[in-house]
């Protein structure tokens, strides 16, 4: 488990990079060039493209924590080169583990009760939060179905959904 992060913490999260970048009225996020932006802009982030191979079948890619090391299936970074919505989103998810755990710091607690983490505490949840605000700012797909939403932010189906879902009901 991990300190509690609420969908409006990554939301402002991801809406605070996003402005931090210029990229706050960019519907299409350029998720791939962030990745050699964020290697001059954090002294301990670096990412590598490995063959598919050196990761397991059910891995499309991993973060280790503690270095700031993402690494990416090359099937994956090519997938998101050509704008695989799912592609983009393993990206962005990666990216996620970075923000929420590295850059923002955490503090981990071992969960002896045996029951199930409340999904704003764990990690796997944050991050595909993070990278679910950070590819569909709500702030810009207000009045947008689910496959407006997917066609303009470059995401699958799927993801444009939970989005959708997700999204402030004013």
């Amino acid at each position: 488990m991990v300190e509690a992060k609420s969908r409006t913490n990554l939301r402002s999260l991801a809406r605070i990079l996003r402005e931090h970048l210029h990229l706050d009225d960019v519907l299409y996020f350029p998720i791939v060039e962030l990745l050699d932006v964020m290697t001059e802009l954090f002294d301990d982030f670096n990412y590598e493209v490995v063959e598919d191979k050196v990761l397991s079948k059910k891995v499309h890619a991993d973060t280790d924590i503690r270095t700031g090391h993402i690494r990416i299936k090359e099937s994956v970074y090519e997938g998101a080169c050509n704008g695989e919505g799912r592609d983009r989103m393993t990206i962005a998810h990666e990216i996620g583990h970075y923000f929420t755990l590295c850059f923002c710091g955490f503090r981990l607690e071992r969960n002896f009760s045996g029951g199930k983490i409340p999904a704003f505490r764990d990690p796997e949840w944050q991050a595909k939060c993070f990278a679910g605000e950070l590819m569909v700012p709500a702030h810009r797909v207000k009045g947008m179905d689910a496959y407006e939403i997917a066609d303009q932010c470059g995401v699958s189906y799927d993801a444009a959904c939970v989005q959708y879902k997700h999204l402030p009901k004013e």
